[in-house]
């Protein structure tokens, strides 16, 4: 059986999650793909806009859609400060849909005015969080 460690997502206005019994945390940190089990050895890691997943003793999952932010594992607790987070049951998949609509026009637009770099992040943030959905 896996070890439990502490975890806990924040995000700038409220404590999204917290949990002593995960076994696993796996996410992508702007350097690639990484995952953190029990007593592992201090880490800093900058987020990247993509799904973080967590496993229990018990065999369950949680996962999130996580966009930005920072994780530190330190002491056997791993701690998320996310810029922004939205839990697996808590995403309006319309709303998402609806983003993700708009991203793609304004990226297919030819308009001069147009952030590209800012419409690129959110159809990432809008496809994450249909992927955390479903």
């Amino acid at each position: 059986m896996a070890t439990p460690f502490t975890f806990e997502i924040v995000t700038p206005d409220k404590m999204l999650f917290s949990a002593e019994n995960v076994t696993y945390v796996g996410f992508r940190s702007l350097a690639g793909g990484m995952g953190i089990k029990a007593k592992h050895l201090p880490v800093i890691a900058s987020l990247d806009i993509a799904p973080m997943k967590l496993e229990f003793e018990d065999g369950s999952t949680k996962t999130f859609a996580v966009c930005g932010g920072f994780l530190e594992m330190k002491n056997n607790k791993c701690t998320v400060l996310a810029t922004i987070a939205d839990a697996d049951t808590d995403i309006d998949t319309v709303r998402a849909e609806a983003s993700k609509e708009r991203a793609e026009k304004r990226l297919a637009s030819k308009e001069a005015e147009i952030d590209h770099a800012r419409a690129e992040r959110s159809l990432k943030r809008a496809i994450t969080r249909l992927k955390v959905a479903r």
